[in-house]
Parts: C-alpha cells; sequence; structure tokens
C-alpha cells in the first residue's frame, strides 16, 4: 500500500473510532463545580441536563446530590428555595429525591438552568449507583413545581461513575491540602 495513502487511512480509522467510542461511553465529566468538586454526567436526551454529585473541600468524605434541568417558565424565579422531589429508578429500583433548588442561572432566549441539590447521598443511594447502568429521573406531574420545568424525564447512564467518584476524591483531597497550607 502506498504510504502517502495508509497515514490518513489510519488516521480517519482512528478518529471514526474515537467518535463511535465516545457514543457508546457517556463522558462523566470531573471539576470545579461551585468552588468544590463535581462530577456529573449529560442526559441522554436533553445535553443540558445534569446529574452527579458534588465533594465539599474538607468533607471530601461525603457527597451531594447534583441536578441541573432546564425551565422556559416565566415564573422560573419562584422556584428559588422550593424542594422538588424527583423520582430516580436505578435499573428498577425507585427512590424519591427531594432536592431544593440551590441556584437559577440564565440560559439561552427565554431558557433557564435550575440546579438542585443539598441533600446527602447515603450509602445505600452510593450503592445502587455504583452497581446501576442508568438512573431515570422522572418529575411526577403531581409535584406543584413540575409545570415550571421542562421535559418531565430524562436518562442519565451510570457508566463510568466509578471512575469518576475516585478522581472526585482525589480532586477533593488535593483541593482541601491546598486550601489548608
Amino acid at each position: 500500500m502506498n504510504k502517502n495513502l495508509s497515514y490518513p487511512l489510519l488516521l480517519s480509522t482512528a478518529l471514526l473510532s474515537a467518535s463511535v467510542f465516545a457514543k457508546v461511553t457517556p463522558m462523566w465529566k470531573v471539576g470545579e463545580l461551585s468552588h468544590s468538586t463535581g462530577y456529573t454526567v449529560a442526559a441522554d436526551s436533553q445535553t443540558s441536563h445534569h446529574f452527579g454529585l458534588v465533594k465539599h473541600s474538607n468533607t471530601c468524605g461525603s457527597d451531594e446530590l447534583y441536578l441541573s434541568w432546564t425551565s422556559s417558565s416565566p415564573d422560573v424565579w419562584s422556584l428559588a428555595g422550593k424542594t422538588v422531589t424527583m423520582d430516580a429508578n436505578f435499573d428498577g429500583i425507585s427512590i424519591s429525591l427531594p432536592l431544593k433548588v440551590v441556584a437559577i442561572k440564565p440560559g439561552i432566549g427565554d431558557s433557564h438552568e435550575i440546579i438542585m441539590g443539598h441533600v446527602f447521598a447515603n450509602a445505600e443511594l452510593l450503592n445502587l449507583m455504583t452497581h446501576s447502568d442508568a438512573v431515570n429521573v422522572l418529575i411526577p406531574t403531581t409535584d406543584a413545581m413540575a409545570q415550571h420545568l421542562d421535559a418531565g424525564n430524562d436518562r442519565f447512564s451510570m457508566q463510568g461513575f466509578n471512575e469518576a467518584r475516585e478522581q472526585a476524591l482525589s480532586r477533593c483531597h488535593s483541593k482541601s491540602s491546598l486550601a489548608s497550607n
């Protein structure tokens, strides 16, 4: 085979393989999130929706739930400080997550990002997350806040969660030791 043709062919194959891999393996992101260490994954259908956890410096052993959702409601600001109860289904095991709206950020056009949290994951929830392939998050239509949130449900892959959690713990410890120096 001509060397001039083999390099572009090899490069094209590598790029195609990488793009196929990217579609198959969800990308959990570990990094700065509100001056803490967050590890989150985007939803399957609404990439503006994120699910994950946050580790705060000096309490690296704890994981605060984190969920961001979109809203195009004109009354979005009425959600501030309210509790939204969402149902989470981890491979057939359902639990309720009462999450407090901790921030509202303007988005594109009339859209806003709603950040929810202030609930720490217990050992049972972390075990579910560790051993599940995905979590389906549903906003029950009976919840008064449902009318303010776009898309009533979304799916988040849990593949890569364990690795992301390990990286977040390491990053949190590193940030904590830098802060104490």
